[in-house]
């Protein structure tokens, strides 16, 4: 079941190097480098008639041609880029008619994906020759551009802004703001004098809204430990065939920074027995499976059936699932309800003039029977059921309780905001503790120190669960700048976790950042400050970051202090400085006010 590939290892272990926000160009190139050891994303293999290209309302396929007679260079570098998007859907056929012969035969162009945005300012220049001087230019000259009909081999290069990066199994990194990658390609006339590719890198590198036409994302589902709830991992595939990989993505087994995290209702060796997920007329996806999973009894089969349809049934066009085995139907008996994407379990909370209120619609309410913290200093607050902890100061976790007591949870310097998992563990960080993490449980006081050694040298700033349990969103400082970054959580059959896998780095794209939220069962809402030398946290950015996705920009808030959120996009809540309680209007574009006064603001979870 956890099997993950060498790309996503190398992605995961070298996470440190990439997850800075506001690192400088230098090291976003550096980073990026260390992704070059990608394998291929899995879009050669076979593909049975059944398979079909889905139709989506916003779908694009790219229509493209060879080269033309009596081509530049540069058009011939342009025509290949094109050619490049649009190759998952034909082999790359026509890319490859852009390259010599021997060219044709070393390029692999099912490595990594590269995703560049704004154009390619390409420069043209002579080859080097054997002592690596450009023909007809000195050791210290500037390079002349070259006289095409006098030469036969030239070289484009030039810098491009990349956007990110998708590794063999589908995992799509985020680049840093800043981050550059220099391209080159060498070009040679043919027997026939027609230029010609001869030397490019593997992979492909693609355009933002050519990526955008040809690639989609979709989340591909595992269970939590206790078997309760689904968790998914964002992946990216072609649109034509993304049904199939999503099945082998989901049969291959989490990536390594969800393993131990989360299971799989697959046996190890299940592989889908035809390289195609047919898809009927009535929107029936059809996965026929090999063999090992007839190892599996009666409820683990159908928990894989639970995956199998939360994982198919995101795609667009599929309505059910029929899974069979060497095209037998494959007997799996109803599964019970899983959770997939929970809510918060009960209303948001805050603190408005020393009171504990709830929010209900645009008003909030005192909670009934909670101690006043007017005396306390209340600095931070968490909830998750009937578990509701306060920060007073930044040296004491309390629980607070309806009838009107505040009891002790852990008391030392530099506490960081509380967070409660859904298995009553209150979890929080120090800014003078060097790479560990607390979680206390709030039944007993319980507590579990977990030493993380990726966050050596970090100052922890804020820690945040998932409500699925499995995963944690840690914001953290160093010498690179502020971090956001999720690791999944390894628990043991109780609950009580145990460590923290390497993470994967998110809001990539953002200069700083200041504070975070679970949005969705895949996004985080990050509060950052904008990188245009205001000064901090006179026009703080809200993002939207995808965990394996590109960062969506909301409107920015001015002198925002935090950040919250209930389930979904529009229900993204900022709190400012002065006491402001903003929510996404109806046009999800805007901010509309909700209250003023609020002091803290936290949704559950």
């Amino acid at each position: 079941m956890n099997r993950v590939s060498p790309a996503a290892e190398a992605a995961a272990t070298s996470s440190r190097a990439r997850r800075s926000v506001a690192r400088g160009a230098v090291a976003a190139a550096t980073a990026l480098a260390a992704l070059a050891g990608c394998a291929s994303i899995p879009t050669e293999g076979p593909v049975a008639q059944g398979d079909v290209v889905l139709t989506e309302n916003d779908a694009l396929f790219l229509q493209v041609y060879g080269p033309t007679a009596d081509a530049t260079p540069e058009q011939i570098v342009r025509g290949f880029l094109s050619a490049q998007a649009a190759g998952v859907n034909e082999a790359f056929a026509t890319a490859r008619e852009f390259l010599t012969e021997g060219a044709r035969q070393e390029w692999d162009p099912y490595g990594q994906v590269t995703v560049y945005s704004g154009d390619l300012g390409l420069t043209m220049a002579s080859a080097p020759s054997a002592d690596g001087v450009a023909d007809g230019a000195g050791p210290s000259t500037e390079q002349p551009a070259p006289d095409l009909a006098a030469v036969d081999q030239v070289v484009l290069s030039g810098p491009a802004n990349i956007a990110g990066v998708v590794d063999v199994a589908g995992q799509y990194v985020e680049a840093s703001k800043d981050a550059r990658q220099d391209v080159s390609f060498v070009l040679a006339k043919d027997a026939a004098g027609q230029w010609r590719i001869d030397e490019v890198a593997d992979g492909v590198l693609v355009s933002q809204p050519n990526f955008a036409s040809v690639y989609r994302s979709t989340p591909v589902y595992f269970l939590s430990p206790d078997l309760t709830t689904l968790v998914p991992e964002l992946r990216w595939f072609p649109q034509r065939n993304i049904a199939t990989n999503a099945v082998r993505a989901l049969l291959a087994g989490p990536s390594e920074w969800m393993r131990d995290a989360v299971v799989s209702g697959a046996p190890a060796g299940t592989a889908l027995s035809v390289e195609a997920v047919a898809i009927d007329a009535a929107g029936t996806a059809s996965v026929d499976l090999t063999g090992p999973v007839l190892a599996a009894d009666e409820d683990q089969r159908a928990l894989l059936s639970a995956q199998l349809e939360a994982t198919l049934q995101r795609i667009s066009g599929v309505s059910d699932v029929a899974l069979t085995v060497g095209g037998a139907a494959l007997t799996v008996k109803p599964h019970s309800d899983l959770e997939r994407d929970p809510a918060p379990d009960g209303p948001a909370l805050g603190v408005q003039a020393g009171t504990l209120v709830s929010l209900d619609g645009r008003q909030l309410s005192p909670v009934v029977g909670m101690p006043s913290l007017a005396a306390l200093d209340p600095t931070a607050l968490a909830v998750r059921g009937d578990v509701v902890v306060a920060r007073l100061g930044e040296e004491r976790l309390v629980r607070l309780s309806t009838a009107g007591e505040a009891t002790d949870l852990l008391a030392e310097p530099g506490l960081v905001a509380p967070s409660v998992d859904r298995f009553g563990w209150v979890w929080t960080g120090s800014e003078d503790r060097d790479g560990t993490l607390t979680a206390v449980r709030a039944s007993d006081g319980t507590r579990m120190d977990l030493v993380v050694d990726w966050l050596a040298g970090q100052e922890v700033r804020r820690v945040k669960v998932s409500r699925d349990g499995a995963r944690v969103a840690v914001l953290s400082a160093g010498p690179e700048g502020t971090q956001v970054e999720v690791a999944g959580i390894v628990r043991d059959a109780s609950g009580s976790p145990q460590r923290l896998n390497a993470p994967v780095p998110v809001g990539g794209s953002l200069a700083s950042a200041s504070d975070a939220a679970w949005v969705d069962e895949v996004t985080v809402a990050i509060l950052g400050d904008r990188a245009d030398g205001e000064a901090p946290g006179a026009a703080t950015t809200v993002a939207l970051a995808p965990v394996g996705g590109q960062t969506e920009t909301l409107q920015p808030v001015e002198a925002a202090a935090g950040v919250a959120a209930g389930r979904g996009k529009r229900a993204v809540y900022v709190r400012t400085e002065g006491g402001d309680l903003f929510t996404r209007s109806t046009t999800g574009t805007n901010w509309s006010l909700v209250t003023t006064g609020v002091d803290l603001f936290t949704f559950p979870g």
